[in-house]
């Protein structure tokens, strides 16, 4: 259960990481949307451990 919370929890931060990168790349700060698409797919990854339940 927790697993599953977590992996709830991190696809939400995921798709908090591709807002922040959209607005960044608008305004034409490429360094940053690299940093929040990179921070998106790891946050992609944890969610996909957390459900399949290869987390810890």
């Amino acid at each position: 259960m927790e697993r599953n919370l977590f992996g709830l929890f991190t696809a939400l931060l995921g798709v908090i990481c591709v807002l922040c990168a959209m607005q960044s790349f608008q305004k034409r700060r490429y360094g940053l949307t690299a940093f929040f698409m990179l921070n998106a797919f790891t946050n992609l990854v944890n969610t996909i451990h957390a459900v399949y339940n290869t987390l810890f």
